[in-house]
Parts: structure tokens; sequence; C-alpha cells
């Protein structure tokens, strides 16, 4: 059970080590032997580290990881431009153990698997500074619980491999049986705790940004594991294993998942977790939301995943197809729903569906929430500078649907909307400015903010105790620093509509960044919201230069209740693994 394969036969990426800013990206492979990695006449133990940012290189990116689109496009929020994408296919479709989605297990099992390696030979470094071992020996355990959790949330429960190092032909390896959701989360959390305090120490909130929110912050070490990150996990697999997908509210006959008779208890802890960050007064809601987009390092962070510097890539692949930045032509790859358009309220905080609140179906996009101007391109939106067309057109025959296959080969938006999220403010300018995506290399990406606590802290306190004045704060933070006048919500409310107000905070905010698609597995809506018709626009402009607005289907996903809430394992890890127990109904 505790063969350690021969590190000489591993390939392994030898990264150019200055700080973990820099190098939490892919480079040149070389073969490295194992006494040149776990040197033991370096007191510096240059190439551990090395191996161990290799494993950091492996969390979720984000973006256009999934066949050239965001995840997103897989839920009630987008879907493809391009009418021939693959995602098409498990929007139709679904998924399948043969024909999978979104599929981490190898990935996860391969960082677990250099975690493992990492434990059992730093330690023969001969380190010069007591505190490096300890810091980097409680970074990988924090990794390493990360990687299960992120399967979690697909799978449930999944194999747990301890500290064990299995060589790729142990037999023992083929017999691994699936742990129950429960054990895995009694495993994390179990490992969260045990090193919280052996990590290094967080910085302050002057080292994450300028008090005017816009400036990069000076730590030279953010993105490794510290407790505000470890205590942050801890939150994420708490409100997992509290959500009716793990802690139904009816008790059914349990099985391999384990899935327990509901536990309230399990609401509390999840609130308290995410309290233990906001109590740590360690990070802040930036005050300009486009300085998420335009700074690796700032108030907000708290756990991301480095890698490239600052591009415009971002800009020409997402902008309407109409925009030509230098001789680049606009690939508007993503094309958001009319559901997530209307889930933005008004710029007073009332829904759109809200008779007092002001919405002009004749004008939708006036005086709506700042965050939809944020993340999506509509008909009429200011964006750079464009002779003859000063505003995105995306009416019929417009610049941006020209229904010409002559343009962008022909792929244009499907729903009468294009992605913005992500992008830096140049609605005055000529060219984009900088973000931080990058198309050739794994970019950065935030797993997880303080927003994101702020609403999480407020969906399990809701849960757990009802609307009580904490929850109330938590969200109308998170409205005040959209631009929301006023940004409080009616008091009064019951916990159900105040469920509903979060969760469709939660959609708005983090728009595209990867909650959406699990968030509604979680909340077992999926069929409600995702397995129905998805809906655009189509725009006709008028000769007296107005619009009319007509809605448009323009997909119905399919989704199965019997097994889709959770994703398949696929069917090659089941056949070389007789003990493997597949998902159910797959």
């Amino acid at each position: 059970m505790n063969k350690i394969i021969n590190l000489a036969l591993l390939v392994v990426a030898v990264l150019a080590f200055t700080s973990c800013r820099k190098t939490f990206e892919d480079h040149p492979l070389t073969f490295t032997s194992e006494d040149y990695i776990w040197d033991n006449t370096d007191v510096t133990g240059t190439y551990a580290r090395v191996f161990l940012t290799k494993v950091y290189s492996q969390l979720p990116t984000g973006y256009v990881r999934i066949n050239g689109v965001i995840l997103e496009c897989a839920s009630d929020d987008a879907v493809p431009s391009n009418t021939t994408n693959a995602t098409w296919n498990i929007v139709n479709g679904g998924y399948s153990p043969m024909s999978t989605f979104d599929d981490n297990w190898s990935n996860s099992y391969s960082a677990i698997r250099k975690v493992n390696l990492f434990l059992a030979n730093y330690k023969r470094v001969p380190w010069a500074d007591p505190l490096v071992p300890q810091y980097l020996g409680a970074e990988a355990r924090v990794l390493r619980a990360f990687f299960y959790y992120d399967m979690m949330k697909r799978y449930g429960g999944v194999p747990l491999l301890g500290n064990t190092v299995f060589d790729s032909n142990d037999p023992e390896l083929f017999k691994m049986k699936r742990s129950s959701f429960d054990a895995c989360v009694k495993y994390v959390l179990g490992e969260l705790d045990a090193v919280k305090d052996s990590l290094r120490p967080d910085q302050t909130l002057a080292n994450r940004g300028s008090g005017n929110g816009t400036a990069e912050g000076t730590d030279n070490e953010a993105g490794r594991m510290r407790k505000s990150i470890a205590l942050a996990i801890k939150a994420k697999v708490l409100l997992l294993a509290a959500s009716p997908l793990f802690n139904p509210s009816a008790t059914p006959e349990k099985d391999y998942t384990g899935y327990p008779a509901f536990d309230k208890e399990r609401w509390k802890a999840a609130a308290d977790a995410a309290k233990a960050v906001m109590d740590l007064n360690l990070f802040a809601l930036e005050p300009n939301r486009y300085t998420l987009s335009t700074t690796h390092v700032n108030k907000e962070f708290i756990l991301m995943r480095f890698g490239a510097s600052y591009q415009t890539t971002w800009g020409n692949i997402m902008s309407p197809v109409g925009y030509t930045v230098g001789t680049t032509v606009s690939n508007g790859l993503i094309s958001p729903t009319q559901e997530l358009v209307d889930a933005f309220p008004m710029k007073n905080g009332k829904p759109i569906s809200d008779p007092t609140s002001g919405y002009v179906a004749a004008t939708p996009y006036a005086n709506r929430d700042p965050r939809l101007d944020q993340t999506v391109f509509y008909n009429g939106a200011t964006w750079l500078t464009r002779a003859g067309a000063p505003t995105v057109e995306t009416w019929e025959g417009g610049k941006d649907k020209p229904n010409n296959s002559s343009v962008n080969g022909g792929v244009q938006t499907q729903t009468g909307y294009y992605l913005k999220k992500f992008l830096a403010n140049d609605a005055n300018k000529t060219a984009f400015t900088p973000v931080m995506y990058h198309s050739s290399v794994t970019p950065t990406f935030c797993l997880i903010r303080y927003a994101d606590i702020l609403l999480m802290y407020a969906e399990a306190q809701n849960e757990y105790s009802g609307p009580d004045a904490s929850v109330y704060s938590a969200v109308e933070a998170v409205r005040q620093r959209a631009g929301l006048v006023p940004y409080t919500l009616p008091q009064g409310l019951l916990q159900l509509p105040m469920r509903e107000a979060i969760r469709n905070e939660l959609r708005v905010e983090f728009a595209f960044e990867e909650h959406r698609f699990y968030d509604i597995r979680r909340w077992k809506i999926a069929k409600s919201v995702y397995g129905v018709p998805l809906h655009g626009v189509t725009i006709v402009k008028n000769t007296n230069g107005t619009f009319t607005y007509t809605p448009k289907t323009v997909a119905t996903p399919y989704f199965n209740e019997a097994n889709m809430f959770l994703l398949p394992i696929a069917n090659n890890e089941v056949l070389v693994n007789p003990s493997m127990q597949q998902n159910p109904n797959y």
C-alpha cells in the first residue's frame, strides 16, 4: 500500500521558481531524478518547492476551458454562439459515462498523488529555515483537501487515498472503493483543521490593493495556501454538505453515497465557517467591481489560481462580432440568455417583474442594476469607439448581428446578447485594457472571493435561523457595492423569499464564475430552471429609430432528474476497477 514510484521515471515540470504569482503555469517538461528533487544538500529546497508549485498549476482555471467556451454555456445563463460547438451536445443530450462533461477525476487524482509524493519526501531536504517545510507541508494538505472538494461537488463520495502513493501497477489501486460523501467531508475538514495554524501568515488588507480600489496589491506570496484560504475552503465544503442535494429534507434509502436524513445543524456549521472568515477582518469588497478583472491581487480575492500576466485576448474573443480592434475581428463566443438578463433587477433594487420597479419593455436595459452592464453586451450598450455605429447593434442586420456568413464565419449571437464579464471598463476607449485572461497559457482565475463568503453566510444562516439582521447585512453589503439605490431588501421577508433573493444575488454577482452550473444542482432546481426552454430576443429596428423586442426560444436543454444532479464517473474508471460503483441511474 505504501509503495512510492521511482521518481526517475516521473516526468516533473521544472518551473523557474521566483514567486507563486509568476510560476503557477506550465513550462517545458524535463526528466528529473528523485535525488535531484529531494536534494539532501540543498538547504533552500529549490526543486522540492517547484514540485509543489506544479500542484498549484492544476487548480481549476475557469474561462473558456470547456470546448472553448465557458462552463455556464451548459447552464441557464448562456449558450455557445457557434451552433457547431461541442457543448451543444451537452445542452441537447446531457452527459453519460461514455461522454462525460467537466470531468476533473484524472486531474484531481493526479494532483492528490503529487501531494502524497511531496509529503512522503519533502523532509529529506535539509531545510535551513524550519518554517519553510512547515508551511509547505501544510500547503500540500490544503491543496489535497481542495481537490477532494472539487470532486465531491461533481460526483459525491470518492475514493480517499490518505497518504498512500500507489505505483501505477499496484493491484490495490484497482480495488479502491468509493468512500461515502460524509466520510469525504469528515476527511477534508479534518485535514483543514489539522494544518490551518501551520500555514504562512495572512497578509493585511493594506497589502492587497490601494484604498481607491484600483491598484494591484503587493503581496508577493498571494495564491499560496494560508489560514484564511483553509477556512474559506472549509466553508465551501460545509455549505455543500448542508445543501439539498446532500442534505435532503426527505429521508431517502441510503446507498454508497451515504446521504443522511435532513440535518439542520449542517446549515449552522456552514454559517459558522463562513463567519469565521468574515471575523478575520482580512478581506473587503472592492468598491470598483472592474478591479476584479484588472488586478491579480486585491482586497476581495481569497483563493486564486495564478497563471498568465495581463493580456488583451479576452476582449477579442468575447466582444460583439462587429468590433475590430487593430486587425483582429472579435468573435463573440458566448450568448447569455434572456433568463440571465432578466435576473438583474432595476437600479432601485426591485426585480423587473415588480410593477413598481419602473421597468419599461420598450427600453429594457435602462436604469438596470449596474452589474448588467458589467456582465452582458446588450443592444445599445456603449463599447469602445466605432465609426458609424457608436453602440452595440444586436438588432437583425445590425453590426453585431449581421446574419451574414462572411462576418466571423457566420458565428454570431444566438440570443441578442454577448458576454462582457471579466473585461475592463473600456466603453470610451479605442483598444482593450489588458485583463487577466490569456488564451495560450492557463490564466489567473479567482476561485473564492469575499462576496462569496458573505453570500455563503447569508444562505446558510437563512436556512438555519431565517432572515435575521446578519443575513440582511451580508446580502445588502453585496448589493450596496453593486450600486443599487436603495440597496436594502424589503423588511420582514420570510425564509423562502429571502432564499430566492440570496439565490438571485448569487446568480448576478457571480455570473460566469463557475457558480451557477453547480449551484442549481446542489439546490436540486436544475430541472425547473435549466431543463426548460431558454430564451433570447429578436430585435427589429423600426423606421423611427425605436426597437421592437420579441422573445424567442434558443434551446430546450435535456436534464434528467434521475441522475444528472451528479456527474457520471468516466466509464474507463469503472471498467478498470470492478469495485468502483457508478453514480445512480447512469
